[in-house]
Formats: structure tokens, sequence, C-alpha cells
């Protein structure tokens, strides 16, 4: 029991203290036991059971509420896992406890706790009672999971060319489903991916955990269908590779990452010409040249020709006219267009036909049999060539055809389409420790903290849950909300219109939600610039969240919260909302109403978002913790 300490008080000044003595507590575990031991280092099932008892004291007999957070080592890093469910300490009239979930003794779960590779088990428990500290015990109960995938690259970064992928799992994860997904993330200021990115290759691992390979750029290793790409990649792309697990009964969890793996450049059209060569097989003979495509794709290429001079009625369509051709090993294709005859030569002042053009598309990038976009799979200077849409040359990057030289000096181009190009980078979330910690929050701290999670997109999209979405993850219930934002026509370079923004909203709608942000642009570009996106984050900062958090959650003592602290709890509003501390998550509040910064970083977690920004929240309590360490009683 502390000692009693003095209270000074001003002469002629009465008053009424009340004082509560709260016995001190504390919490001694029981060391792991051999059976947990031996299950942890030969597992028999992705779920084990970890009995956690241990004596106490001060506690009441009966059962309390806590929390239970597993802690999962490899190597110096430490990863922690909060327990969903029911969690209690019973505690008995000795003084002895045991922990359950649900009324069982707690599942580490092999899945969604990586339990992979070599590592130690520990866990943290935190009692629902006053003054009470976590009990923890460090990672040491040892575990030996392998689960690892050596990747074989080509010696030729080209398109077609094959990676190989070997696995090397434990006999345990032959219980699990393990997926392998090769994503292609963009990196540009209007392409955040949101949630997880598309998927360029997918790959189930069955029982017998055979190498499995995939051919750059296409969906599997046959190089019939190019995978979805996105649409203004500049130069090349980047891929990484990722490994997802799910037990039965439990969610996907990423085991495995790696980043940027492989860096490919994007196939470019080198040459592409008509030329007036009478024969058996046509009157023009069409050839180019593709750089950046491996010979063992063998890739295939419609080729038509457009005739702008003829009396005759343009094709609606140019795809049953075309002439499919083969690119050659060295990338070279070459082929005949237009009507067949005996071979001839001009007659000295002979005139040859008025000059047509061609126009070049790839069968392998249709989607549900529909002709595919051409950007994303070829790289053009376009100066010499143009896309082809309709009838006319276009700027649309939903284009399924590429013209040769003629076209761009044949017919008329519309003006070349002013796109955003200033952008904004999202960076990594400053760490815990970043800036003093007693002075404001100015509004680039949060700006920095909140875009390395939000992203920016500046035209509108549909986040995972199919809100649509604007800026710094601003949400746009209506239409109506949208034209109240000073939306601008990017390619026109003006305001945009009521009616075009009406377009904008109603055309994102119209999509599946949770795409990458760069499916859901269109032409025209109708978007926020960089300056209307930091002044909206800026508005709805002042008036609702700092707001809400200084005024009506923590009346006039969120200032003098460390910093790490106003910086959490900013980052908990804006990602839960800017009541969710006054209503389901009041236990949060309460915590830090109570300097808990220990509790308050075990309630801070959210089932939304990316758990790395989970982590990233509770390591700002966790540092606060260590500038104010919790009283003792």
């Amino acid at each position: 029991m502390k000692q009693t300490e003095s209270v000074n008080l001003s002469a002629g000044y009465r008053a009424t203290l009340e004082f509560v003595i709260v016995p001190r507590t504390s919490i001694t575990f029981d060391a792991p036991g051999v059976g947990v031991k031996v299950s942890l280092k030969n597992p028999m099932s992705l779920l084990i059971g970890v009995p956690i008892e241990g004596s106490c004291k001060n506690y009441p007999p009966k059962d309390h509420k806590c929390g239970l957070t597993w802690l999962v080592a490899h190597g110096e890093k430490v990863l922690s896992y909060p327990v969903d469910g029911t969690v209690t300490m019973t505690v008995d009239s000795s003084g002895r406890f045991k922990v359950k979930v649900n009324g069982e003794d707690p599942q580490v779960d092999l899945i969604a706790q990586r339990l992979m590779g070599e590592g130690k088990l520990g866990y943290s428990i935190t009692p629902d009672f006053p003054h009470a500290d976590p009990a923890v015990l460090q990672p040491v109960i040892e575990f030996n999971n392998t689960c690892d995938l050596t990747v074989t690259l080509p010696e030729k970064r080209l398109f077609g060319e094959l990676v190989t992928f070997k696995p090397d799992f434990a006999l345990i994860f032959q219980r699990a489903d393990l997926e392998l997904r090769v994503v292609e993330l963009d990196e540009g200021s209007t392409e955040f991916a949101l949630g997880p990115p598309t998927s360029v290759f997918t790959y189930k691992f069955n029982a017998l955990r055979l190498s499995r390979s995939w051919a750059i750029g296409f969906t599997d290793d046959t190089c019939r269908q190019l995978a979805e790409l996105g649409e203004e990649e500049a130069g090349g792309y980047e891929f990484s590779w990722q490994l997802w697990g799910t037990r039965s009964g439990g969610q996907p969890t990423l085991l495995l990452e790696k980043k940027n793996f492989l860096m490919v450049p994007k196939p470019k059209l080198e040459e592409f010409k008509l030329e007036y060569d009478p024969s058996l097989e046509g009157t023009w003979e069409v050839s180019g040249k593709i750089s950046g495509m491996s010979p063992r794709a063998e890739l295939r290429l419609d080729v038509a020709l457009v005739q702008p001079h003829s009396k005759e009625a343009p094709p609606l369509d140019y795809h049953p006219t075309a002439v499919q051709l083969a690119l050659e090993d060295d990338g070279v294709f070459e082929g005949y267009l237009g009507e067949r005859h005996w071979f001839h030569t001009l007659e000295a002042g002979e005139l040859p036909p008025v000059p047509d053009f061609a126009i070049l598309s790839l069968p392998a990038a249709a989607r549900d049999g529909k002709p595919g976009p051409i950007t994303p799979y070829l790289d053009f200077d376009d100066t010499k060539f143009s896309l082809f849409k309709g009838q006319a040359l276009s700027w649309d990057l939903d284009a399924d055809w590429i013209c040769s030289y003629e076209g761009v000096s044949m017919l008329p181009r519309p003006a070349r389409p002013k796109r955003r190009k200033s952008g904004i980078n999202a960076l990594s979330a400053p760490p815990p420790e970043a800036g003093d910690q007693k002075t404001p929050l100015t509004f680039e701290d949060m700006w920095n903290d909140l875009t390395s999670w939000e992203g920016i997109v500046a035209f509108m999209y549909q986040d995972t849950k199919g809100n649509v979405t604007v800026g710094a993850g601003n949400l746009l219930k209506t239409v109506e909300d949208a034209k109240k934002l000073p939306f601008r026509n990017m390619d026109a370079n003006r305001a945009a219109t009521p009616e075009e923004i009406d377009a904008a909203f109603r055309a994102v709608t119209s999509k599946k939600a949770a795409m990458r942000a760069t499916e859901y642009g269109c032409r025209p570009t109708i978007a926020l610039s960089d300056q209307d996106i930091r002044e909206l984050l800026r508005k709805r900062l002042e008036s609702e969240f700092i707001h809400q958090l200084r005024e009506v959650v923590f009346k006039g003592a969120f200032d003098s919260y460390p910093r790490c602290v106003r910086r959490a709890l900013l980052d908990f509003s804006y990602n839960a909302g800017a009541y969710a501390l006054t209503t389901k998550r009041k236990e949060l509040a309460d915590a830090v109403k109570a300097r808990n910064w220990t509790l308050a970083a075990e309630k801070c977690h959210l089932g939304t978002g990316h758990e790395e920004r989970n982590t990233w929240r509770k390591a700002l309590f966790q540092y606060a913790a260590t500038l104010e360490p919790a009283k003792k009683s």
C-alpha cells in the first residue's frame, strides 16, 4: 500500500477531498507448458490452444474482462495481433487466474498471426480493472514453420518471358489455401491502390506444391491473354508478388510479399507504315516493328486498312475487316491489305491510288469478347503515331486501335488534353517520435499523416465499400455533394459543368466497387486540382474532426496530450468517423482521458483499413507510454 501523500491548501480555503485507496495489482504468468512448446514446434493443426494461467494479487475473485494480444517475434521485429471475442480473466479465491476467449482456452492461428519461418510467440493481457497495467509474457515460445517462395527471373526482361515460383512450405500449410498473386502497383499521383490491388496473375497451390510459371504481362504462362494493367504506366512496370493464406473458416492473410521484384519496360511500337505495293495478297504492304516482346509470346496483331477518301461508307467496326499478322522473333511484322490483283508497275505518268493508312490492335488485350485498350501494352511516340477510335484520331486511353505514320498527317487530330501532371505523392507515415511532443499540430503534420494512408486521388472513384470518394478519402454521398466541389475539366482546362460532374459521378457508380483508382478514370477527366484537394481536407479537419476532438470528446484536454497521441486520435477519427469516440468506441476515449496510453494502444484497433495502419496507430500510443509512464496507485 502506498504511503499517505500530503496536500497543501491555502489559508482560508475550505473543501472536502475524497480519497479512494486502490491496492496495487500484479500478475505473474506461469511458464508455458511443454505441450504448448511441442505443439508450436511440430504443429498438427493451424489452430493451437495456448493455455494462459498464473497468479495475481489484489484482484477480486470473479471474471474480469480483459484484452488479449498475441506477440509474434521475427528476429528483433515484434508484431502484435489483438484477439477478437469475449476475453475474460477468471480469478479464484486463492489468487490463481485463467484467461478464456469465448469460454475456451485461447487459440493462436498460424495463418492469421503469421507463425511462419523461425520466431517466438508471447502475449499480453490488459485487465479492465482500475489502475491495472498490462501484463506481458515476452515472446519465448519457439516456432519454425517453413514458408517461402524461390523466384527465378528470366535473363531478358521482356513481355512473355517466364518467371518461375518454387514453393517451400512446411507440411502443416497443406491444411491452408495458399494463393500466389502477382500485382502491378501504380505509383502516379492519381493512381493509389484502394484495398487489395488488382492481380495480373493468380495461382492456388495444390497439395503437391509444384512450381508454377508466369509469362510476364500475361494472365498465365500461355501468352493468350494480356493481363489488366494500368492505363498510363510511363516507361515500364514494377511487379510485386504476394502469398496469401486462408484457413478454413478464416479470413485471407498476407503471409509474404516482395515489392518490385521485377521491373519490365513497356513494349514499344518502333515502326508502323503502309506502302503502295500491289500484289496477289493486296494493294498495300504494311510493315512495322515492336520491341520489348519475347519471341515465346508468339504475339498476334490485328491490322486493318482505313480509306478516308473512299466513296464507300467506312465500316462501323474495323475488326471484321482486319488481317491477323504474326510478330516475328526480331519484333518485325509484315503483311498485305486491300484489294488483290496481279503484279504490275506504274506506267510513266501514272499516279498511285489516293493514300490510305493502317491501324493496329492487339487481340490478346480483349476483355469479355470485346476489343481491349492498346495503351497499357504499347508505348509509342505520339508525334508519329496516334490512337484511333471510331472513325477518327483520338487521345482516348480506351481506344483499341493505333494508326500508322500516314494517319497522323492525313486526318485532323484533337488538341492534346491537358492531363494532370503536378500530382501529390504520398510518403510513408512519419514515425511516432516525429516532432516536438508539446507543440501544436500543424496542417502539414496532419496532411502527411492522413495522406500517407488515405492516398490522394484527384478524380471520383469507389472505395472498398462502394462509396464514391475523391481527394484524400472524402466521401461524396450524392451527386449534389459532388457538384458543391470545384471540379475541373482537366482535358479542356476549365471549370467542369454540372452536367459533366453528373456524368462523371454516374460513370463511377456504374462500375463495381474496390477496384484500383485508375480503373474509374474516364474522359473527359473531371478532377480536383492539388490546391483544392488540400483546401478540402483543411476545412474538414477544422470543422469536423479537430472541433469534435477538442471541444466535444476531450473538452479542452486534447491539446495537453503528447503530439503522438493527438496524431493517433486524429487518424482514428478520420478512419472510423468523427463521432466514433463518443458512440461505438467510448472505451478508447475513456483510456485517453485517464492518460492510460498502454490501454489506449490496445483499444485503438479498427477492423477496417490496412493492418499496417493499425500497427502504426498503436505505436503512437505506445510511444506516449514511454513519455508518460502509467502512475502507480
